[in-house]
């Protein structure tokens, strides 16, 4: 759990909340269905009842939380339901992105490519899942920006924080961090030899993974 310490307290209270649960939320410190107790956090966070429910609220509309009348508020669920409607999805959209992407980068563009994975690699060097996802994220992102369709990035942007919680899950075996990597090094042999098409396949393969391993945990979490 993300200590309050370890985020700066700003003027804005229910901001801050809102964004220490968001964040502990999407790491998965606090578990998918687990109760939110207003008082036990707020004793946590050395702040009123108000900013607390307020965040809650906003988290509601994130769709992170939900609310049941006279009991109270609780971490959404990661159903096997939404996995398959996000990654079908992400699928979607990312395959066409990188199909896109490949066709407009420049030479310099693909080099950058090298850093991120590099990043990749650092990661999982330190066993480090956090740094790992880190690089995951900004690998996808920026394949993604450079598709140059502002209405596909954006509807991107709206899906990352729903998609984090399981990303967070798939990473969590050490094992699926090397699988990812590989995937992504596969990725970017094809884009560096400009087959647009191939490389939008195995994005296409690397999301259908992905859902394979989230997929494979949710159905046999003790194994």
């Amino acid at each position: 759990m993300i200590q309050p310490t370890q985020l700066v307290k700003p003027i804005g209270l229910t901001d801050w909340a809102y964004q220490w649960l968001k964040r502990a939320i999407l790491r998965l410190d606090l578990a998918p269905g687990s109760q939110l107790n207003i008082n036990t956090i707020a004793n946590q966070l050395n702040i009123s009842r108000t900013p607390i429910r307020e965040a809650f609220l906003r988290l509601e509309k994130d769709g992170l939380v939900h609310s049941i009348p006279r009991i109270g508020f609780f971490v959404t669920e990661i159903t096997k339901r939404d996995l398959q409607e996000l990654y079908e999805i992400r699928e979607l959209l990312e395959s066409r992105a990188i199909e896109d992407a490949v066709n407009n980068m420049s030479d310099a563009d693909l080099q950058a490519i090298d850093c991120l994975i590099e990043a990749g690699f650092m990661g999982i060097e330190e066993k480090d899942v956090d740094k790992y996802l880190q690089a995951e994220i900004d690998f996808h992102t920026f394949l993604i920006e450079h598709s140059r369709n502002q209405r596909l990035i954006s509807i991107m942007e709206s899906l990352r924080d729903l998609t984090l919680r399981w990303r967070n899950l798939s990473l969590r075996p050490f094992r699926n961090l090397k699988l990812s990597q590989q995937e992504h090094i596969d990725i970017v042999t094809a884009m560096k030899s400009r087959d647009a098409k191939k490389a939008g396949e195995l994005m296409s393969r690397h999301i259908r993974n992905s859902q394979a391993r989230i997929l494979e945990l949710v159905e046999h979490p003790a194994e």
